[in-house]
């Protein structure tokens, strides 16, 4: 028997053995543990590395990423500062914009009231919406399930982003669709448009007898455990990502988006990848089966059969529904992208693999560039098959153009620019020249082609850019269609042709080159990049067409509508003239030709708001030092003609103090009736 000296001894010694044991144990399996699927360190290496790029590349200051696999978060990484003064990051309950990822919830919606039986997808909107109405009387025939694939064929986008809630979006939109025409056949083609997704939010409203957010809260946000996402940030506040401007670092209001369907909620990474999860096989379903089934099915037009390739917007709300290198393998991806004024969002989901990604930035660029790399890093570390890398292509030889693509030539449009494509013979290629307005009679545009492409095979390639195309004939339109895109493998349209008008007409006016100036904006606008000036022009080569912001077709003395159908957000155009003033309708928005803003004079300027409320604006005709007095809600810009996809040289909002004004700009004084502002010129 042991005495109590040798007791001690021998447990000291068993234990340091067992700490041996298991220190070994920890030296071999370490490694192992490591690389295994557990350990998901591809995904997170990934995920820093894409979100740290963009935000070193000024595309964006702060974000959220999160990663969901079996319903359990395996990864939910925040970076960067949700507001700079008082140093506060990001945590994972910070909400951002979501933007358009919005519409896969009102999806969801309808299909709760599909499983209800309180709605058919493949019922009219008008029977549901009893005061939806437009001058074109082929809207009756626009079903519910249109408004998810994009193929209802309304113009586009009827709202503005804010700052300051204001404005009532469903009055807005079927004020304007009264006196709209349609782009198409209902059902015909899949082009993107928010306006659609309104609608479904008013079909939830009028079903439920609720506001489309309580509809949410209750039957989408608290089953899921959706605890952060609400209504647009600028709305409710709380604990949200600000956005700075990359370039200059000013802090802008929180933004504001009352389209709640359309675009309008802000939530968390880890609250969508939770709302992912609800697709998934295995997951909190709150969807029937059939329901779920419907909201992953693909559901393509007609159109998209004439293809060659996958197009994007074939299904139930997500842009797209599969990724050819991801069904090579059979694996099924679902994405639903979403960019407002100021924040961007990508959602990805494998329902059949029960595994989501998420993230949300403050900054203008394509969730999905961050999204698809985290993605393709999950699937590697939980062994799934990755798609195989695309080889950039080697230089063809140029072939000769068959000579029955010769009916191919002429003048195309895209939603903004007309072109003229011509194939040069001797060259082997084909080239796209942008009409041009002011041209002799015949010249064909620019001298110099925007863009050259050789044929070989079947397709026209550009190897400098990295792209190929092809052309294909529906009825008495010929489309050029950009062939399997870098970053989406899918085919996307871009020109449609346009046909010589036998006898062309004439807007009573001539406009070409005219300067128009926006004059219904409230202070409360969003105007971080958005331009509130458009040059008009006609063609010489192109009678009986115009453009305005986009590409239009005279049909009387003081109408245009669409002449690039095919494209997103457009906008019909009505000139009118009241006073000895012209103005535009285009879409939501009134314009006046600028040749008529007053100047601004040296010394003190004063400028009141009259009884509509129009924006007043002002011409700086030399060069000027201004400074401003204002009233409290009132808001004050100075912008450059022709300046698009830049900040304000001058925002009140965000700026105080002098500010220099070149010869050219223009000031602009944005309030209420009866405000009154001073502009002091040296």
């Amino acid at each position: 028997m042991l005495n109590e000296g040798e007791l001690i001894m021998a447990k000291f010694k068993k234990n340091m053995l067992i700490l041996l044991f298991l220190t070994l144990t920890l030296f071999i399996i370490a490694p192992y543990a490591n690389a295994s699927p557990e350990s998901y360190q591809n995904t997170k290496e990934t995920a820093r590395e894409a979100v740290w790029k963009a935000i070193t590349s000024g595309q964006c200051s702060s974000a959220t990423v999160a990663v969901m696999d079996k319903g359990k978060v395996v990864y939910s990484e925040q970076f960067g500062a949700a507001e700079r003064k008082t140093d506060k990051s990001v945590d994972k309950y910070t909400r951002f914009n979501i933007g358009s990822t919005s519409k896969m919830f009102v999806a969801v919606s309808v299909l709760l009231l599909v499983d209800e039986g309180k709605v058919s997808l493949d019922d009219p909107v008008v029977k549901y919406i009893s005061d939806f109405v437009m001058k074109d009387p082929r809207y009756r025939n626009i079903t519910v399930r249109m408004l998810f694939n994009h193929s209802s064929g309304l113009s586009g986008s009827s709202f503005l982003f804010g700052y300051e809630p204001e404005g009532d979006p469903h009055k807005i939109l079927l004020e304007r669709l009264k006196d709209e025409n349609l782009k198409h056949d209902p059902g015909a083609f899949s082009i993107y448009c928010n306006d659609g997704f309104t609608l479904a939010e008013m079909i939830v409203e009028r079903l439920s007898g609720r506001k489309f957010i309580d509809f949410l809260v209750e039957r989408v946000f608290l089953p899921l455990g959706m605890k952060d996402t609400k209504e647009s940030i600028g709305e409710v506040g709380g604990n949200i990502s600000h956005f700075y401007d990359p370039e200059t670092g000013k802090k802008y209001p929180a933004e504001v988006i009352l389209v709640h369907a359309a675009g309008g909620l802000s939530s968390t990474a880890e609250d969508l990848c939770r709302f992912a999860d609800s697709f998934c096989s295995g997951g909190k379903n709150i969807l029937s089966s059939k329901s779920i089934e419907e909201i992953l099915k693909r559901q393509p037009t007609p159109f998209f059969s004439k293809m060659r390739g996958v197009a994007i917007l074939d299904s139930f709300g997500w842009d797209y529904s599969s990724l050819p290198p991801y069904a090579e393998n059979g694996i099924r991806v679902f994405s639903k992208g979403g960019g407002t004024g100021a924040y961007s969002t990508g959602l990805q989901v494998l329902p059949d693999k029960r595994i989501a990604v998420a993230a949300s930035m403050s900054g203008r660029l394509n969730g999905e560039a961050v999204t698809r790399p985290v993605l393709d890093a999950l699937m590697k570390d939980k062994g799934l098959p990755l798609p195989s890398l695309k080889e950039k292509g080697k230089p063809k030889d140029p072939e000769t153009i068959p000579l029955e693509l010769s009916a191919y030539e002429g003048i195309y449009a895209n939603g903004s620019s007309f072109v003229r494509i011509t194939f040069n013979k001797d060259k082997k290629s084909m080239d796209i020249f942008r009409l041009m307005p002011d041209k002799p009679k015949g010249s064909g545009g620019a001298d110099v082609p925007v863009m050259s492409y050789v044929y070989n095979g079947g397709s026209f390639f550009s190897f400098e850019k990295d792209l190929q195309g092809y052309f294909i004939k529906d009825a008495d339109r010929r489309y050029f269609f950009k062939e399997n895109d870098p970053l989406y493998p899918m085919d996307f349209l871009q020109f449609q042709s346009v046909e010589k008008i036998d006898k062309p007409q004439k807007l009573f006016s001539d406009i070409n080159g005219k300067l128009w100036l926006m004059r219904n904006l409230t202070p409360a606008n969003q105007l971080y990049k958005e331009n509130a000036m458009v040059i008009s022009y006609t063609y010489e080569d192109l009678p009986g067409y115009l453009s305005f912001g986009n590409t239009l077709r005279i049909v009387s003395r003081d109408h245009a509508t669409y002449a690039a159908p095919m494209f997103r957000d457009q906008s019909e155009f009505y000139l009118y003239e009241i006073d000895g003033m012209m103005w535009v309708r285009s879409g939501i928005f009134l314009f006046s030709e600028a040749e008529k803003a007053k100047k601004i004079d040296w010394g003190k300027n004063s400028v009141m708001i009259g009884e509509k409320g129009y924006v007043e604006w002002y011409k700086v005709e030399e060069d000027h030092i201004l400074s401003f007095e204002k009233p409290e809600k009132g808001r004050i810009l100075v912008v450059e003609e022709e300046e698009t996809d830049k900040i304000a040289l001058y925002d009140s909002l965000v700026d105080d103090g002098k500010v220099y004004a070149p010869k050219g700009s223009y000031v602009v004084c944005i309030g209420q009736p009866g405000d009154l502002f001073t502009i002091s010129a040296k």
